[in-house]
């Protein structure tokens, strides 16, 4: 079971995962290194908004084994147009933040509409084990999206302009996932009740503030990077982390098709630590060998040379983030959500300390070797709390 639905979440990734390299090989191609920063740089800090619409209320209600869809799917869309108005009115505390900057976040920002309907129909497909329903929505939705970039690019749009075509992609998965979980709900429109949306909050918060220090943990660097060194090393270092970042799903999809069965027995957790283990390893030593091909492919080789040796550094965090997402889940399973707090608190700060120190010397190559050494501080703070729990 396991592995069909992971199969499913591969085979979605596929997707996606081509769809994203074939703009970003448009965008490093056709507007170099700046264009890609711009590009790239707006991309992670609107995922910081898609990932934040979250607040882990999805893990939180699956662990309670009780929901109730129309309630919490109100209270994800009045969430999501809260962050899409942080998202375009703190633009302008940014120090990195120009016209153009600005202009593609409000075209963007639509995306973090889009990816609360998503995610909030992805409680029903999770439940019902149906990831080729998450599937095919996000699939469709992305190739969507993949036309209008071709479309917008060809008339040589600024950069700023193209995403609006992720913000169509997004929309566009948001309808074809509302169009399946019909399928489950007789009734699809939005619920709005203050007092479930109040206690979904008090329940989820340490949860949700969890996630707010990983989302910022993961990309704060790209951020440090456009203020301390300028746009152009930051399209150097996104094209490297884009390709990086991909191979991180794998983790995810096996953990969330994993996950509901841990709920019910921890019985073969230590396997599924053995198997994500072998995996990362693989994985480090076939990034680091394709390396220079995936680069080169993706980028046509002219001004992202310093991506390849970034790639290289940054797939030596892949046993450390396979297997620290097995302990997240777990402790996510045991409703330890302040354990998880303290941990990815220490993790950021450990993080800020060190990318502010190494990337005004090291530039790019700095970040990436500060995701390696922050990843497995985690994986070695969240072992030591696991210990503390099995013996106390």
């Amino acid at each position: 079971m396991i592995f069909k639905q992971t199969f499913w979440q591969i085979i979605g990734k596929i997707i996606t995962s081509i769809s994203t390299f074939i703009i970003l090989g448009i965008i490093a191609r056709n507007y170099h290194e700046a264009g890609a920063g711009i590009f790239t740089l707006v991309l992670t800090y609107l995922t910081m908004f898609n990932l934040l619409v979250d607040f882990g209320f999805n893990a939180h209600v699956l662990r309670k084994g009780q929901w109730q869809w129309n309630k919490l799917f109100g209270t994800r869309i009045l969430w999501s147009l809260v962050l899409v108005i942080l998202a375009i009115s703190t633009l302008f505390f940014w120090p990195f933040a120009n016209a153009e900057f600005k202009v593609a976040v409000v075209f963007g920002s639509l995306a973090v509409v889009g990816s609360a309907v998503f995610i909030t129909c992805n409680l029903i497909f999770q439940s019902k084990l149906r990831y080729d329903f998450s599937v095919l929505s996000s699939g469709t939705g992305t190739l969507i999206g993949l036309l209008f970039y071709i479309l917008l690019s060809s008339k040589n749009y600024p950069v700023a302009y193209l995403l609006l075509a992720h913000s169509i992609s997004w929309l566009s998965i948001a309808l074809f996932s509302l169009i399946l979980v019909k399928k489950y709900l007789s009734k699809l429109l939005p619920s709005f009740d203050y007092q479930y949306t109040q206690s979904l909050f008090k329940d989820s918060w340490p949860l949700a503030a969890t996630l707010a220090l990983n989302v910022v943990y993961f990309r704060v660097d790209s951020f440090l990077l456009a203020s301390l060194k300028g746009i152009s090393e930051v399209g150097i270092y996104n094209v490297s982390y884009s390709i990086f970042q991909s191979a991180l799903v794998l983790p995810t999809f096996i953990m969330n098709a994993y996950y509901p069965l841990m709920l019910k027995s921890f019985a073969k957790i230590k396997i599924m630590a053995i198997f994500l283990a072998g995996l990362s390893l693989a994985g480090s030593l076939l990034t680091w060998i394709w390396a220079p091909i995936l680069i080169s492919v993706l980028t046509g080789g002219k001004g992202f040379e310093g991506s390849i040796q970034s790639l290289q550094i940054l797939s030596l965090s892949f046993p450390a983030f396979f297997l620290s997402s097995l302990l997240m889940w777990f402790f996510l399973a045991k409703g330890m959500y302040k354990k998880m707090l303290v941990i990815y608190f220490f993790g950021l700060v450990i993080n800020l300390g060190l990318n502010s120190i190494l990337i005004q010397s090291y530039s790019f190559y700095g970040a990436s070797y500060v995701t390696v050494i922050s990843e497995y501080l985690i994986l070695i703070m969240q072992i030591f709390v696991l210990r503390g729990i099995l013996h106390p």
